[in-house]
């Protein structure tokens, strides 16, 4: 990515959009350190080891101790500076106590909108976790499936999925051979993603579809307005709206279809909370973060739950727009 008058130190900075190419001049929406981030994802209370390792793959990452967040004034895309996702050491750190989601509202559009219409085929998932939603398939569709994870290969090809470690390895041997490929809420975490969505393109057939689903970029800004939870960097390095998603499809050989947004839920406000205590928990003197200090997760669990009780006393002024959905799906024919 090109760039002019760089200095994080400085309240105004100049970089080139990634998405239409606008030179970004204006104050950055957030500022983050490497220990921030770190406290973030993992509150020195929880595991000064972990955080501290966190810190370190943060601040090699950045190649320095500090992070902003630009939007563009044009396609209102908002994406991290310095512009870099998360690698392996990052998200082998990350992940040491991630879960991974059950059946989720990306996987029913996946099905209404790509599946049933074309019927039968072949179906890559990038990022397919531990395989929720390719295990749901039938017979009909042969599976298959990029993951970087040496936790969750193993379990996938146990399942019957063929899988791949990266995506350049399936387009040298797989192009032009996939009746769908999805991503779900993959593209956020990825900078590179327009070499990404190229070769999407190229592994669909023609009239092919490709689905995607992110976080909606509005939201996560709301939410940390009425949170205080981030949508932290380098974990999500970009903020995605419906428009600049739609024009980098274009770009690489696609036709968007208009975007389908998340329905609101009470299940979308219990997150919130959720993000509320997470956010109070990297103030060291407080008591959430008291409570992850407890390493017995069966104690910890429900004194968390606890915490949601004030956390919503806090937050119902806005109940209404944290009930709302926070990603949108974008369902994109090959042509």
């Amino acid at each position: 990515m090109n760039s002019k008058s760089i200095n994080l130190a400085s309240s105004l900075v100049s970089v080139q959009c990634p998405v239409c190419g606008t030179l970004c001049s204006e104050p950055p929406l957030y500022r983050y350190t490497a220990s921030e981030a770190a406290t973030y994802f993992c509150p020195i209370t929880r595991s000064s080891d972990r955080h501290n390792r966190l810190k370190a793959s943060i601040s090699n990452l950045w190649q320095g101790e500090e992070c902003i967040i630009l939007q563009c004034r044009e396609c209102k895309f908002a994406f991290g500076y310095p512009f870099v996702g998360g690698d392996e050491e990052f998200y082998s750190v990350l992940h040491e106590q991630k879960g991974y989601p059950t059946w989720r509202w990306d996987y029913d559009i996946a099905i209404q909108e790509a599946l049933i219409p074309i019927g039968k085929g072949r179906i890559l998932e990038i990022g397919a976790g531990a395989g929720m939603f390719l295990n749901n398939l039938g017979s009909e569709w042969q599976r298959y499936a990029v993951e970087a994870s040496e936790l969750t290969r193993e379990p996938l090809e146990k399942s019957g999925i063929k899988i791949f470690r990266d995506l350049s390895t399936v387009v040298k041997s797989e192009s032009g051979t996939f009746q769908v490929v999805v991503l779900f809420q993959v593209l956020e975490h990825i900078a590179e993603f327009r070499s990404v969505l190229t070769q999407c393109r190229q592994l669909l057939c023609e009239g092919g579809k490709l689905v995607i689903t992110v976080p909606n970029g509005e939201a996560m800004i709301r939410q940390e307005k009425l949170t205080g939870c981030p949508d932290m960097p380098p974990n999500h390095v970009n903020k995605w709206t419906p428009d600049s998603l739609s024009l980098v499809l274009k770009d690489v050989g696609f036709k968007a279809n208009p975007a389908i947004f998340e329905p609101p839920s009470w299940q979308n406000l219990a997150t919130s909370l959720y993000l509320r205590v997470i956010a109070d928990a990297t103030d060291s003197r407080s008591i959430a973060a008291q409570v992850y200090r407890i390493s017995n997760k069966r104690l910890r669990s429900p004194l968390l739950r606890l915490l949601g009780l004030p956390a919503l006393i806090r937050l119902l002024p806005y109940v209404k727009q944290l009930t709302q959905g926070g990603a949108f799906a974008i369902v994109s024919v090959a042509q």
